[in-house]
């Protein structure tokens, strides 16, 4: 389980540095997430790393889903949505959603096909790790599209 965790990982993390064309096929879905044992593991993880809680925003949802659907529809993966419906970057997608956070930030993933195999992945990624522990943050948003996943986390909104 660890070495899977690992090479999940290891893949996150090198392909949410760079952009790359996503595949995109009519059969894949266009959904968010319903398990809900992303809130629960994420709530958990930060409790465990001496972080306080984070709660599920209905605005940071459509925000990231939206992104994940706008990366599966145009076929790429990027933090940068050029020409994207809703501005380029994360913070422009956030103030067109009505947020305006003194702080943000924003994990990307592709190939997951669950909630839990995208947490598993980011939570052993550094960069993405460090995301989903700011203490800062008190608000995230979860979305995705096909195997395409993003997270938005926030203070406030």
């Amino acid at each position: 389980m660890l070495i899977q965790k690992l090479l999940l990982a290891c893949a996150v993390a090198a392909l949410a540095a760079c952009t790359v064309s996503a595949p995109t096929t009519a059969a894949s879905t266009r959904s968010a997430p319903v398990s809900g044992q992303f809130d629960s593991d994420l709530n958990q993880f930060r409790a465990a790393n001496g972080v306080g809680a984070i709660q599920a925003s209905a605005m940071l949802n459509a925000i990231a889903q939206a992104h994940a659907e706008d990366m599966y529809t145009r076929g790429y993966f990027s933090h940068d949505s050029v020409g994207g419906p809703n501005g380029v970057t994360m913070t422009q997608r956030l103030n067109a959603g009505g947020c305006r956070p003194p702080a943000a930030a924003e994990n990307i993933a592709w190939g997951q096909q669950t909630d839990a195999a995208v947490f598993a992945a980011w939570s052993v990624s550094d960069k993405h790790r460090t995301n989903m522990l700011g203490a800062r943050y008190n608000r995230y948003g979860l979305g995705h599209a096909g195997n395409i996943w993003v997270t938005v986390y926030a203070a406030g909104c």
